[in-house]
């Protein structure tokens, strides 16, 4: 953070300073010096200061506290939630908390490393019982999910972004019993340090952080093959953030961009479900795992993939003309 603040000072007095050479040049009585250099500085000097606006939005965003106030809560491992919790941090979890893709969740690698973006140490850490929630409440891990705030109410960025904040009440909790219930493995992960350019892109945008609350309450549709519970599903399980928000396809710089989703419109149930399985669509193209994380989707059910195949199939399709790829 430190560091962060520093260059974005310096920035700032890189603009001032700027800004002045323009004051001085349009008071020269050669026009050679007045234009260019007024031209120049000027152009340089308002792009600093557009910088600077999206560093200081971005690091307010990064470090601000968050996350609702706790309250009691003491989550029971029933046979049950301790199942759900393995098979939800099996689809999702486990993507970036893992090194092996998947349980025990003993932390993952610097996720900046598959952007080709120096944007700094970002490892998600070891969620074990010998990892740093072993000092947390269960209500404090439950708000983590949810608010992506930390026990100290300190964002987790990486967390800001990621559908699982979408999960319902008792999934949050059967998630939470199973984090607890994992054999516990000492791995230590470095602390979230995120570079200067984070903090840009994160400001203007083009790193998705969210900051919006969740509604207090959150209830799941009955699990079945059904569009209202492959809706759940899509919400829940980060679909949107390479897909785009309404599934019509990505435009991030930063995550991979996903295809427009209403292309399973032309496939059968079965073909969808032997996709995401196999990695190989119904015309032979192999899905790259670096960018559609496949492997970790086919660990949904039948009845899961089946509803996930329901809702895409009842998307409408755009107009001529939309935005569809």
């Amino acid at each position: 953070m430190l560091t962060n603040a520093m260059l974005l000072v310096a920035l700032l007095a890189a603009a001032a300073l700027l800004i002045w050479s323009v004051r001085r040049a349009w008071r020269s009585p050669r026009a050679v010096v007045r234009w260019p250099v007024s031209l120049l500085a000027g152009l340089f000097g308002l792009i600093f200061l557009v910088i600077s606006g999206a560093a200081l939005r971005g690091m307010w965003m990064a470090y601000s506290h968050r996350g609702a106030p706790v309250t009691a809560l003491v989550v029971e491992r029933t046979p049950q939630r301790l199942a759900r919790g393995e098979h939800v941090a099996r689809v999702t979890c486990a993507g970036c908390h893992s090194t092996s893709g998947d349980v025990p969740l003993s932390g993952g690698k610097n996720l900046s490393d598959d952007t080709g973006m120096p944007l700094g140490v970002i490892t998600p850490f070891n969620l074990t019982p010998a990892g740093p929630i072993r000092d947390w409440t269960d209500a404090e891990i439950f708000r983590a999910v949810r608010d992506a705030a930390d026990r100290d109410q300190r964002p987790l960025v990486v967390m800001s972004t990621q559908g699982v904040r979408n999960l319902s009440d008792e999934d949050v909790r059967s998630v939470v019993a199973f984090l607890r219930n994992q054999p516990p493995v000492e791995r230590l992960t470095p602390p979230e340090r995120l570079s200067f350019l984070s903090m840009v892109l994160a400001g203007a945008g083009m790193i998705p952080l969210d900051l919006s609350y969740r509604p207090e309450r959150i209830t799941a549709p009955r699990k079945a093959g059904t569009s209202a519970y492959g809706e759940y599903i899509v919400n829940w399980g980060g679909c949107r953030q390479c897909h785009g928000a309404d599934l019509l396809g990505g435009k991030s710089i930063v995550v991979p961009n996903g295809p427009n989703l209403r292309v399973v419109k032309g496939w059968t149930r079965e073909q969808f479900i032997q996709t995401l399985r196999a990695g190989v669509d119904p015309y032979g193209k192999h899905l790259k795992p670096d960018l559609m994380p496949w492997k970790f989707i086919g660990r949904l059910d039948d009845d899961e993939l089946s509803a996930l195949y329901a809702y895409l199939s009842s998307l409408p399709t755009p107009a001529a003309g939309g935005t569809a790829r």
